[in-house]
């Protein structure tokens, strides 16, 4: 393989969300240079036991004093139904709903939801609890970050070892006989609504992969990161620009953003700074063209396929939108993220900046078994 192609796939692995690059690692998500709008994204992979499809929401039992669980026809992600769970309002009573296994091995494995809030600045956390007949469990932050579930419609997440949030006890993963999803309310909430519309576990990663992204096209990345990056034996990332911003003062230029792609392998992908919840559809394709646009034309095919979205904002529409135009988007939501990625349209990051501690990297490093996109906004310049 050529040099620039053997940077070319390393770029996306290593820098930024295009994880879509090497065909070989994530087939589902391509990433071909296309003169139009970018396909849409294919089906992670498939799971390796489906635990709840909801033919029977009435397998779920609620195992807390508080709070309730129904079937609702209203709504669902699969089937015809989903687990209607209400929460209290009160974070010391969480609502808890059991579903009984006959012995589950999750020694080694993803898990696989499908969730909708009603509003999820009502509810504190999400937590999965895999165990058995005593309290001995594994519980898991199923959304570390709750902004994940902001549109109230239905999102897939997915979860892997680095969200576990305790560990009680002994619990044996080899044989799982029950799992439990509890819902803590946020404090001085009102009761609230959260749907369950699947549940199954996925093959695990055998190893993670580190991604490094860098937003708004500054100049520090050329001068600061790029020479940090290379002593530390990092050789590529992923700089997200906005069109109208390069070339001015404190910006990468034309010549310095071709430097940074031919010569030391980043990629440069596509980013924006207005607020696309606050547009219309027009307002929100006119942006997206802007920049693929500006990309394809300055020899960034790769790249205009991969968008980071302007202060982590979203919507239904911008979700809906983008994907005539893009086979990803990077979010500022702090979560591990899997491989694969659940959704492809809402990758979870390890947000960096001045606050953030060497201590605070080396821990999420550690626990790395998905795609931690870390993503220091705002780096000085290199004294």
């Amino acid at each position: 393989m050529p040099q620039h192609d053997r940077m070319r796939r390393r770029n996306f692995l290593m820098g930024g969300v295009a994880l879509a690059a090497s065909s070989t690692l994530l087939p589902e998500l391509q990433s071909t240079a296309h003169a139009s709008p970018a396909p849409v994204a294919g089906s992670p992979a498939a799971p390796s036991q489906v635990l709840s499809d909801m033919h029977d929401p009435r397998a779920w039992t609620l195992s807390s004093r508080d709070g309730s669980i129904r079937p609702d026809t209203s709504t669902h992600s699969h089937g015809t139904q989903s687990l209607g769970i209400t929460t209290t309002g009160d974070s010391r009573r969480p609502t808890s709903a059991d579903l009984a296994l006959s012995g589950v091995d999750m020694t080694d494995c993803q898990w696989d939801l499908w969730l909708r809030a009603e509003d999820y600045r009502q509810i504190e956390s999400i937590q999965l609890e895999l165990g058995g007949e005593g309290e001995d469990c594994l519980r898991l932050d199923v959304a570390p970050d709750m902004r994940t579930l902001r549109t109230g419609s239905w999102c897939r997440v997915t979860v892997n070892r680095a969200a576990e949030r305790a560990v009680v006890g002994h619990p044996r993963l080899d044989r799982v006989t029950r799992v439990r999803l509890k819902t803590v309310p946020a404090s001085d909430s009102a009761p609230s609504r959260l749907w369950l519309g699947y549940l199954a576990t996925l093959p695990s990663a055998d190893s993670g992969i580190v991604s490094i992204s860098f937003d708004d096209g500054y100049d520090s990345d050329y001068k600061t990161a790029r020479e940090i990056m290379k002593d530390c034996g990092i050789r590529a990332a992923t700089s997200y620009v906005i069109a109208d911003k390069v070339g001015l003062p404190g910006r990468m230029s034309t010549d310095q953003l071709a430097e940074m792609r031919e010569v030391h392998g980043w990629d440069i992908a596509a980013h924006a700074s207005t607020d696309l919840t606050t547009l219309d559809e027009a307002g929100v394709r006119q942006e997206f063209e802007t920049i693929r646009s500006f990309l394809l034309e300055h020899g960034y095919p790769e790249g205009a396929a991969h968008f980071a979205l302007p202060m982590g904002r979203y919507n239904d529409l911008v979700l809906r939108t983008s994907q005539s135009y893009f086979s990803s988007l990077r979010t500022i939501e702090n979560a591990p993220e899997t491989l694969a990625p659940g959704d492809p349209f809402r990758l979870r990051v390890f947000y960096c900046g001045s606050y953030t501690t060497e201590s605070q990297v080396e821990r999420a490093l550690a626990r790395c078994q998905g795609v931690p996109v870390l993503d220091p906004h705002g780096l000085p310049s290199r004294r």
